[in-house]
């Protein structure tokens, strides 16, 4: 496994259907991403929480006139304070949308147009970065990680017209906190798994 690789291959035009589409797609992440047996045969279903018909969250996206829900679930984030939140993580045709589940309320809208790439390690773990260099990026934590980069990749490519959302396996991940502070997260694979260790911000 190489622990340092960008997958940018260019591809067709994104599916709406999915299916055997999506199959290929998820050989290509297996190539560079470590997982586990449990995970191969997951079937992907897209929106976990019934977002599709739940009056709060079709508000939420109907003000920036959205109707699709290409994906929706529970996630974990990690804010500045590195404390760990839970948040629904919410794909629509255009954007994504991160809502406190508490509230029902959308505390970031982040245009896919904005986004530049996806950043996770090469080995056996839940963690991945959503980079926006116009803002700052996110780091989420979901077991349906490679499912929400499929999802992502392929919505990107249609609304950017063919261009394809860089995927990048490091063992290593920088992202941004804020405008002038970044953080390092690094992933180490032991025996019983793999370490994850988050270090002391530093100025970007």
């Amino acid at each position: 496994m190489n622990g340092d690789a960008t997958e940018t291959e260019a591809g067709q035009q994104p599916s709406p259907s999915g299916g055997e589409e999506d199959d290929k797609r998820l050989e290509k992440f297996m190539g560079r991403k470590e997982r586990r047996r449990s995970s191969l045969n997951k079937p992907l279903l897209g929106d976990y929480l019934g977002a599709r018909s739940n009056s709060k969250m079709q508000a939420i996206i109907s003000k920036h006139d959205e109707k699709e829900v290409l994906f929706a679930d529970v996630v974990v984030k990690m804010n500045r304070r590195c404390k760990l939140q839970e948040r629904i993580l919410l794909l629509t045709e255009r954007s994504l949308y991160n809502i406190d589940p508490t509230s029902m309320k959308a505390k970031r809208r982040i245009g896919l147009m904005d986004i530049s790439c996806v950043k996770m390690s090469g080995l056996q773990d839940n963690f991945f970065v959503i980079c926006v260099p116009s803002e700052y990026d996110y780091l989420f934590v979901s077991s349906k990680k490679i499912e929400i980069c499929l999802q992502l990749r392929r919505q990107y490519q249609y609304v950017k017209s063919g261009q394809v959302l860089p995927i990048e396996f490091k063992n290593t991940l920088e992202y941004k906190v804020d405008s002038g502070v970044v953080r390092e997260v690094r992933f180490t694979k032991e025996t019983d798994g793999v370490a994850t260790q988050v270090l002391d911000r530093k100025k970007a």
